[in-house]
């Protein structure tokens, strides 16, 4: 469960402020996790749509196990290394993932916790870029990650 305080989301693990300009897409996944997912307008980053998940999952795997088989099961390429971030108390574990050849490209950063009283252990925060129908990838989640609002967005997120 998450509480409102200060224009912020504060749950038992993270604290985040809500995206400017983007819209939540309403989601009722299945299985042990729960996401909230922000949509950009169209024109934020031309020829293509922003999204951001915000995921708190009861995670069997750490972070980085997490993550690597993300990438091997979605046949993703993990560009560079996985590296930390630290956002308020917590440090998390981060990367930036393509997809196919013009199909996506994302930012994803996962942090470990305590189980929480939904037994959540997990969180995970994904940026990723989607073109246009009909339309090939031209900007990279770096493009994104430099806007105003999606910085802003990533400068709030507080793991504790």
């Amino acid at each position: 469960m998450l509480k409102i305080k200060n224009g912020k989301l504060i749950g038992s693990n993270m604290a985040f402020a809500l995206p400017e300009d983007f819209k939540l897409n309403l989601k009722m996944p299945g299985g042990h996790y729960h996401i909230l997912e922000f949509e950009s307008e169209k024109r934020i980053l031309k020829g293509c749509k922003i999204f951001i998940d915000v995921e708190f999952e009861d995670a069997e795997l750490n972070a980085k196990e997490a993550m690597e088989e993300f990438i091997e099961d979605c046949e993703l390429k993990l560009c560079g290394e996985f590296y930390p971030v630290t956002r308020g108390k917590g440090t998390a574990i981060a990367a930036h993932i393509k997809g196919a050849e013009g199909y996506s490209d994302y930012y994803e950063e996962r942090y470990d916790f305590a189980p929480n009283n939904l037994k959540q252990n997990q969180v995970t925060v994904s940026i990723y870029l989607m073109p246009n129908k009909g339309q090939n990838l031209q900007k990279s989640v770096c493009d994104a990650l430099d806007l105003p609002n999606v910085k802003a967005f990533l400068d709030s997120i507080e793991y504790f």
